[in-house]
């Protein structure tokens, strides 16, 4: 089949032409189409085919046609006329405005293009003429009559080098810099110019390339590089010794980056850099050196102290070419081969290569495709198209090259293309060059290697192989799909190559072979992927057999000392028994009297804490190091509140009370009818005095309810650590008022005065009226309802305690939802609140005439605990149902007078306070962890509260004749420890030591 000429250019094919716009202002009737002439060819076989999806689409007018795709109705006419084949962007267009399958016909468009420009071209000068376009690999110094575009960069780095003698030139992959250094830069030096790439041992390198201009052995000038700085520098002098004064030697090291991704020897990293800086840096220099370095190596290139100060001002930017650079770079070389570009192929790459950094090879390898298929003198935009275009041409390419080969080349080429990618840690994949030695000697890898230098994906040349760029890594798919679907396998082969090399390097030593993890990794992998050549095969072999060998001799060691042993185990063993048995029952002997000592100084020290607290202290602390037994646990803890503990009042207290996890106590003082609010953060600071020392109750925020001697219920508020402000008082007499724990309800159980009582101070008692007040303006409290509870004892809430039944409250009670109460002396009632805080309904807990009970709740209500009168048995109710309560089992508490309680946070732990003891009881297990008996068991224990993370636990304690203290005792022993040395006043002395611990070596318990 003939080739039909060349598509001729048009200034705008989206413009429509004169006829038509005319033909539509006149309203004419479009012309028919002329009829195909059916030759066969491939033209009018693509027309009609077009013809055909425009009749399924209904046959619209082109006129119509054109409206709906925006081309010209003459446009699309001649796309199906089988004159010539449309262009890509035509044939789309058209296919959309019918409807039609775009996909299945822009691959059936692109192969019209490649059959119809496979065909010879028109000119008679044949298919030899070499390419003014080299493709994927970069331009070197015998391509510089062909390379254009980058000519101000050029002279930009010709005058820098001049200037200065350190110049590194950074930029993406793919923007051109090897090109402008080999083609671009090194044919404007003259000279001597050494260019070379690091590799995986750069020093070497660099002394190889520099013996050929010194005349010296590589061995000895490589020998000379790696021992001292200044080495580059002499070896450039002595080559220039008999040349002119003004002569130098300019160092191009390309692909720098190669520095790092290559060479794993850091120290020759290092050393490279310091040789290269030094002959550029010396006084009396001789050598100028430029760097090409991919833009994404920077950081790495950051790690090198001495790198970082000569980039300071050495640095040149290759970025995205210019549109008039790309121009340059598209018609000059064409022009330079008597060829020209067709206008709508250059602004067609013009606009895709504008921009687009890292592109350069993508567009130079579509230029050499295009040549390929040029029509005679002419690079055309239906044979750039044909290529794949911009995008496509590269891939399409290798795509073409790896599927004519058959499954075993595939596979060939497959390993080949993983030797040659390095894939770092945080960088993008990097081309590795590799040498004839690991490419091995097999036929059917050298015919692969053949076709892929054929088509210019890689290049060869002194023994060596790489690809042609590193660009090909992203634009080919299928490798891209490789390096990341076996990215550990590349790092493995990568491992095993270089173990393999330096196997041969000392001439296959064992001690270079591998041996463990590492060879039963790398074996795995060469199993699994049959990549390894002969070398690499040949080391694993010999690894697993020295490795099987020295198995085997350590099995036969193995086996003659387990012998040895065995005969030794016999001996010793007999003198360890007796050894053992006389080492144990000493150490029991030590035991026994460690803990007889520590539990007889544990019961002293309780009482002796009245007197000497600091040595008590200390005397509980040595006894629990010596024995860490329950009892001298429960000691020390119990010093620990000793050594803290603090007076607030003189007498005996009346009302108490403990804000939130300790911030602040309420002590009720009867004899001046006054309550004090101490702030115990700020070294037990008295606050101020609130009126009415008879009962006292406090809310969580601050909100305080106090009685006076008058039966007058005093609201005050204490929200802030500051004096308090009295807010109002209730109308009417009570003889109990309980705060809410959010300090916005408030429960008065009601007093009358006895008509007949004539004594001083008159006597007052319960009218069996509980009355409900909202606290939501404390100035202005109102009555929301009432309640009967006759011979009221205890209130609690659903975030609060109960009072107590014996000595008034202890706790705030109320909440907005519910209120629990304690009506009489032989029953206990529940009541129920609705959301204004009026009672209406009654739940009985216990019945009526029930043995007289202590009643105290968890903080949110749905705990409670109760103990019944002179028995030492204490329940647990669950009241989360409040309609049916439940009980745990009872569990024996070994107190008789229940004074106070509070549970923690978690509901895990209650403190019950009595007479002179305070437990801290597990309610979950019924199991005692703390018994913390007070000095002397004088005082009862007013008030409890468990501080931040029930880790230490707050009291009030007072009694007649005693004085009132605040405590806090550390839970957690090694907390109690601290606290008992940071609060001691002088250190035990040896001789007391020795009185309380005979026979045991003295040691300070505090260091």
């Amino acid at each position: 089949m003939g080739c039909p000429a060349p598509e001729s250019w048009t200034p705008d094919n989206n413009l429509r032409t004169m006829d038509d716009r005319l033909g539509e202002g006149l309203g004419t009737v479009p012309r028919a189409e002329r009829p195909l002439e059916l030759d066969g060819s491939l033209l009018t076989m693509f027309a009609a085919d077009l013809r055909e999806l425009r009749r399924k689409a209904g046959s619209p007018p082109y006129r119509e046609l054109a409206r709906r795709s925006h081309f010209s109705s003459t446009t699309l006419s001649d796309a199906a006329g089988g004159r010539r084949l449309p262009s890509l962007d035509v044939t789309l267009a058209y296919v959309r405005a019918c409807g039609g399958d775009v996909e299945q016909w822009e691959r059936q468009w692109r192969a019209a293009a490649a059959e119809l420009h496979t065909c010879s071209p028109v000119d008679d000068e044949g298919d030899d003429q070499p390419a003014p376009y080299v493709g994927l690999r970069a331009y070197g110094p015998d391509d510089a009559a062909m390379f254009f575009g980058r000519e101000r960069l050029v002279d930009d780095l010709v005058a820098r080098l001049a200037r200065q003698r350190f110049v590194a030139v950074f930029g993406p992959s793919g923007s051109g810099k090897s090109s402008v250094l080999r083609a671009g830069l090194i044919p404007q030096l003259g000279g001597i110019v050494l260019c070379f790439t690091p590799g995986p041992h750069p020093v070497e390198e660099c002394a190889i390339h520099l013996a050929r201009v010194t005349g010296d052995l590589p061995g000895r000038v490589h020998t000379e590089l790696a021992g001292e700085p200044r080495a580059l520098h002499r070896f450039v002098r002595q080559a220039l010794a008999t040349e002119p004064a003004e002569a130098e030697i300019v160092l191009v090291v390309d692909q720098f980056e190669e520095l790092f991704t290559l060479c794993t020897d850091k120290q020759e990293r290092e050393r490279f850099t310091t040789l290269i800086l030094t002959a550029a840096s010396v006084p009396r220099s001789r050598c100028r050196v430029v760097l090409g370095v991919r833009a994404d190596f920077y950081p790495h290139c950051a790690r090198l102290p001495e790198l970082v100060e000569a980039l300071q001002d050495a640095q040149v930017t290759v970025g995205p070419m210019a549109p008039d650079e790309l121009r340059r770079a598209i018609v000059q070389p064409a022009v330079q081969a008597r060829c020209a570009v067709e206008n709508s192929l250059l602004a067609t790459l013009v606009t895709q290569a504008h921009g687009q950094p890292g592109a350069l090879p993508l567009f130079s390898h579509a230029l050499l495709q295009t040549w390929f298929r040029r029509k005679g003198h002419t690079l055309t935009l239906a044979g750039y198209q044909a290529t794949g275009a911009f995008d496509g041409a590269l891939a399409n390419t290798a795509e073409a090259v790896f599927t004519g080969l058959d499954e075993g080349g595939q596979t060939i080429a497959r390993d080949l293309f993983h030797r040659l990618v390095t894939v770092g840690e945080d960088t993008e994949g990097t081309k590795r060059r590799i040498g004839a030695d690991e490419l091995g000697d097999d036929p059917a890898l050298a015919d692969v290697v053949a076709q892929l230098v054929q088509a210019r994906l890689l290049v060869q040349d002194h023994g060596g192989l790489e690809l042609a760029h590193e660009v090909l890594i992203k634009a080919w798919p299928r490798l891209a799909g490789w390096l990341a679907e076996d990215g550990d396998g590349l790092r493995a082969q990568r491992e095993l190559t270089e173990a393999t090399a330096a196997w041969e390097r000392h001439d296959r030593h064992d001690t270079a072979l591998l041996r463990g993890t590492r060879l039963a990794v790398l074996t795995d992998w060469a199993n699994r992927a049959s990549a390894p050549n002969s070398k690499e095969r040949a080391f694993l072999d010999a690894s697993v057999a020295a490795e099987h060998r020295e198995q085997a001799a350590k099995k036969r060691s193995i086996r003659q000392q387990r012998r040895l042993i065995a005969v030794l185990t016999v001996l010793l063993l007999v003198a360890a028994t007796a050894t053992i048995y006389a080492s144990n029952a000493e150490k029991r002997a030590v035991l026994e009297r460690n803990t007889a000592l520590a539990l007889g100084v544990t019961s002293q020290v309780v009482e002796l804490s009245q007197t000497s607290p600091s040595l008590a202290a200390q005397l509980s602390l040595a006894a629990y190091r010596l024995a860490p037994t329950p009892a001298t646990r429960d000691s020390l803890i119990a010093m620990s509140g000793v050594t803290s503990k603090a007076v607030l009042q003189s007498g005996a207290a009346t009302a108490s009370a403990i804000r939130g996890s300790g911030q602040a106590f309420l002590v009720g003082d009867l004899e001046r009818d006054r309550t004090i609010l101490w702030n115990k953060n700020q070294d037990d600071l008295s606050l101020g005095d609130l009126p009415g020392g008879v009962e006292a109750s406090m809310s969580d925020d601050g909100m305080v309810a106090t009685i006076d001697r008058e039966n007058r219920v005093h609201i005050s508020d204490a929200t802030e650590l500051k004096p308090p402000t009295e807010m109002a008082i209730l109308p009417g007499t009570y003889g109990h008022a309980l705060v809410s724990p959010n300090g916005r309800l408030l429960a008065a159980a009601e007093t009358i005065r006895e008509q007949t009582s004539t004594a001083s101070p008159p006597i007052w008692t319960l009218n069996g009226t509980v009355r409900i007040w909202d606290l939501a303006d404390p100035r202005r409290p109102h009555q929301t309802g009432t309640l009967n509870a006759a011979s009221l004892r205890s209130f609690a809430g659903s975030e609060a305690l109960a009072t107590s039944p014996h000595l008034g409250p202890v706790h705030p009670a109320l909440d907005s939802n519910s209120l629990r109460v304690l009506a009489d002396s032989k029953s206990i009632k529940l009541w129920k609140l609705s959301a204004t805080g009026e009672p209406f309904s009654a739940t009985e807990l216990l019945p009526s005439g029930s043995p007289r009970v202590d009643l105290y709740f968890s903080s949110h209500g749905k705990l409670a605990v109760t103990k019944k009168s002179d028995y030492e048995t204490m329940t647990v109710w669950d009241l989360h149902d409040q309609l049916q309560p439940t009980q745990r089992a009872p569990s024996n508490i070994g107190v008789r007078g229940l004074t106070a309680a509070h549970f923690s946070k978690t509901d895990q732990l209650v403190a019950l306070g009595s007479a002179g003891e305070v437990l801290v009881q597990d309610i979950r297990i019924n199991h005692t962890l703390t018994r913390i008996s007070l000095p002397g068991r004088q005082g009862v224990v007013k008030a409890l509260a468990f501080g931040d993370n029930d880790r230490s636990l707050v009291g009030i304690t007072s009694g007649p004749g005693v004085e009132t203290y605040a405590w806090r005792w550390e839970l957690d022993p090694e907390t109690a420890a601290a606290a008992v040395c940071k609060d001691q006043k002088v250190s035990i002395r040896p001789a007391e030591w020795e009185a309380y611990f005979p026979e045991v070596k003295f040691q300070s318990p505090c260091p």
